[in-house]
């Protein structure tokens, strides 16, 4: 087996003792990078199975790149304390011998480890790892540039820059994030019981250039994933140390302005840091100018507690504020809008039409805060490992939103005020133990999720941000206690098992401060809770050297708003089960070549709909969702990544309710390719990117009478490095098309209007937008 050795060359000779324990400390303190750029590493042995195959990586003394990666990372996401497959151990297992063999030569004068772990997305055809790498050779212009890291995922918006993005995954418009979870090295970022919506997911708290990896999943198919994990999930890890630091600064079109500074000083061998801030604003190609307004700041600080043992602290603060153009209606702008005659141009009415980039109501927008402090902690010992993660969270958010314009008053019009002050506590415990028994490698995890969420939200309706009347006011207390054994079995070189079973336990209790005390059989407060277990089932074959083989079973759910679960009359049920299931492969028939291939088909026993009146989204009936995916990846060194993926997916209403039975905005067909490279020729280290993302037209009602449009669009990038200076220039919608960025099918009616009628409401997107930034870095 091919193996890469570190030697180190002491002054004076140490017991070899003291030599295997620092050479293992220095490797499992910096195990998370090495899962990050397993895809550099080199080739594993000739003839291993795929699933058997083992990364090798060899860690420098000096350290890099390290990923974060809190303790409650689903899954295998995240910072390991230990290897999975062989392993590293602190009393020196497979990476180094207690006695000097294989770990530390007898005379003390040179160390050589080996690093075994399993290979990235080994378990599913539609898992992804990415790397550092890969992401620094993508557009990174937001955070939704990132998550679209994943196969299949978009990330669009609407209503400003400051509200969180709309989702889409396997046959999912998943809103603001229902059936999609996210996780920030391992915490939640889905907001339960949301002022706006369910599972409301904001991802602008994100630094995209502190991000040194994600990873993807998809379907219900992970025992430590629990709630909105049905599409599929997302867990960004963050840096906990960078080669360097840097400044910089962007100027753009739209009034883009962007500076930023991230410094990683050298603290010594024992302590790690990060420090980072951000200021953003933009208004936006909109007549009506955004103002939008944005500030991060990141802190992390890790301390190695032993040479198996770290302990991580990390706060993470986010502010902004913005207007919005809101969702305008086709039938209102020049050129556009519905092809038949239902809907009347603003010229049947004597009036005049508004720009694609107008708006009918410009007071719309918002702000939001979040300041969250977390604290993991790991360790790891011969064949076990052990992680823990503790968060706090305090939330702040305010949104205006008129979806409906003067259906329900006519004189001061419809707006909507949303508002949502939460905290959120949590934590998660995790052990993991590794053993061998008559050849079959057996790996079982178990561990513990609790959260508990306490929201004051409201609802007012205004005119021009001036509260009319309150519409509603609630406090809401919803607890979630989450366990889970998974067992891995690896039988032999060519089949592995990997089972496990979820017990999840949610509860609300919803206190309607607007409730009618005069009557009965109306009751909006009370205390519901729900307990269900949820089984998984995955086999993977390999049958030859370049292909992998994967048959998936998972039962997931999401669960649904507090305040709709309650109700006496019409409730909602507290946790929707999601059934799914999966086959897949993955060939790598080339190095660096990996083509994959999956078909899925899941059942969800309630889908949760948009409804325009409301501004909100509300429960229906049982859908399926059924498709294929086809991607392929190449990647040449560290400088050249390319890939393609597209996607086919088909949704509907397993009952038809009269009304047709196509589940509305549900994505039909997506194709994501892109190409990015970055070769280093001495000093001087040019890069270039480009990449594409198209979605096809899709119903945008239940009887499929109106549609939603597709669209395509180009990003690219180009800069140059020398030494410590850096230029680039960040292009959005490189060949400027026209396209509508997020649309719905809403009633609505304009001022001029007789009556409120149904059609197309869009939010534009991007034109043609070219960004300069420059940037410095320090060591």
């Amino acid at each position: 087996m091919p193996r890469e050795t570190i030697t180190k060359r002491h002054g004076h000779r140490r017991s070899r003792h003291l030599l295997a324990a620092l050479s293992i400390s220095l490797t499992v303190a910096r195990l998370a990078r090495a899962e990050v750029e397993a895809p550099e590493a080199p080739a594993a042995a000739p003839g291993a199975a795929p699933s058997e195959r083992k990364e090798e990586t060899s860690q420098r003394a000096s350290g890099a790149v390290v990923a974060g990666g809190g303790a409650g990372a689903p899954a295998d996401g995240g910072a390991k304390a230990l290897a999975e497959g062989a392993g590293a151990s602190a009393d020196g297992g497979a990476g180094a011998s207690a006695d000097g063999g294989a770990g530390a030569s007898a005379d003390g004068g040179a160390i050589e480890v080996t690093i075994q772990a399993e290979k990235p997305a080994s378990e599913a055809a539609s898992r992804v790892s990415v790397g550092h790498r890969e992401l620094e050779l993508r557009p990174r212009l937001r955070p939704g540039d990132i998550v679209e890291a994943v196969p299949g995922l978009f990330a669009v918006q609407h209503a400003g820059g400051g509200k969180a993005n709309q989702y889409f995954l396997r046959g999912f418009d998943a809103d603001h994030g229902t059936d999609v979870a996210f996780f920030a090295d391992g915490v939640p970022v889905n907001m339960v019981s949301h002022g706006h919506g369910h599972g409301f997911t904001d991802l602008y708290f994100v630094i995209p250039e502190l991000v040194t990896g994600l990873d993807g999943y998809k379907g219900p198919y992970y025992a430590s994933i629990g709630d909105f994990g049905t599409a599929g999930a997302v867990n960004f890890r963050f840096a906990e140390k960078l080669d360097e630091s840097h400044a910089q600064l962007s100027l753009g079109q739209h009034g883009i302005a962007r500076g930023l500074v991230v410094a990683s000083p050298d603290l010594g061998d024992a302590w790690r840091a990060v420090a980072a801030a951000e200021i953003y604003r933009n208004d936006g190609p909109f007549l009506s100018p955004e103002r939008l307004k944005r500030f991060n700041v990141y802190l992390r600080a890790t301390h190695d507690l032993s040479p198996t043992g770290k302990i991580q602290m990390t706060w993470m603060s986010y502010g902004s504020t913005w207007h919005g153009s809101g969702q305008i209606p086709a039938r209102a702008v020049c050129g556009e809008g519905e092809q038949d005659q239902l809907n009347p141009p603003p010229s049947a009415y004597g009036q005049p039409c508004i720009d694609h980039f107008g708006s009918v109501d410009p007071t719309e927008g918002g702000a939001t805060q979040r300041h969250m402090a977390s604290l993991a902690y790991s360790t790891a010992w011969r064949d076990a490992d052990l992680s823990a993660l503790a968060y706090l969270v305090r939330y702040r958010f305010t949104l205006y939103s008129n979806f409906t314009f003067f259906s329900e008053d006519p004189v001061h019009g419809d707006q909507i005020e949303q508002n949502d002050d939460r905290v959120v506590g949590g934590a998660e415990l995790r052990l993991r133990r590794q053993l061998e028994y008559r050849g079959a490698k057996l790996t079982t995890s178990l561990g513990a999720q609790i959260r508990a969420d306490a929201i004051d939200k409201s609802l007012h309706h205004d005119e021009a941000r001036e509260r009319l009347e309150e519409r509603g006011t609630a406090h809401v207390d919803e607890g979630q206690i989450g366990v889970y054994i998974e067992q891995d079995a690896r039988i032999r070189r060519w089949l592995r098992f990997v089972a496990g079973v979820r017990g999840q336990w949610i509860d609300v209790n919803v206190d309607d401060r607007r409730e009618d005390l005069g009557a009965t059989g109306n009751r909006s407060s009370g205390f519901r809770g729900q307990m269900q277990l949820f089984p998984k089932l995955t086999a993977i074959v390999s049958p030859v050297a370049a292909l992998d083989l994967f048959a998936h079973y998972g039962r997931g759910f999401h669960s649904n708003d507090a305040q709709g679960v309650v109700l006496r009359e019409g409730s909602a049920t507290l946790i929707t089960p999601a059934t799914g299931y999966e086959v897949g492969a993955r060939a790598t028939p080339l190095r660096g070549l990996t083509l994959s291939a999956a078909g899925f088909l899941l059942d969800l026993d309630s889908e949760l709909v948009w409804s325009g009146d409301a501004g909100a989204t509300e429960p229906s009936g049982q859908t399926r969702r059924y498709g294929l995916e086809v991607g392929a990846r190449y990647r040449l060194g560290s400088w050249l990544f390319a890939d393609v993926d597209a996607t086919f997916t088909r949704a509907r209403f397993r009952a038809n309710a009269g009304n047709g039975s196509a589940v509305a905005l549900a994505p039909t067909r997506t194709l994501t390719a892109g190409i990015g490279v970055r070769p280093t020729f001495g000093a001087l280290t040019p890069f270039a990117a480009l990449r594409v993302k198209a979605i096809g037209a899709r119903p945008a009602t239940e009887d499929e009478s109106l549609t939603a449009e597709g669209f395509t669009v180009v990003d690219a990038n180009a800069g140059l490095r020398w030494k410590d200076v850096e230029v680039a220039v960040d292009v959005q919608n490189l060949f400027d098309a026209t396209w509508r960025e997020v649309q719905f099918a809403s009633e609505s009616r304009l001022p001029y209007e007789p009556a409120a009628v149904t059609g197309i409401h869009y939010s534009p997107g991007w034109p043609f937008t070219a960004m300069g930034r420059a940037t410095l870095y320090w060591r």
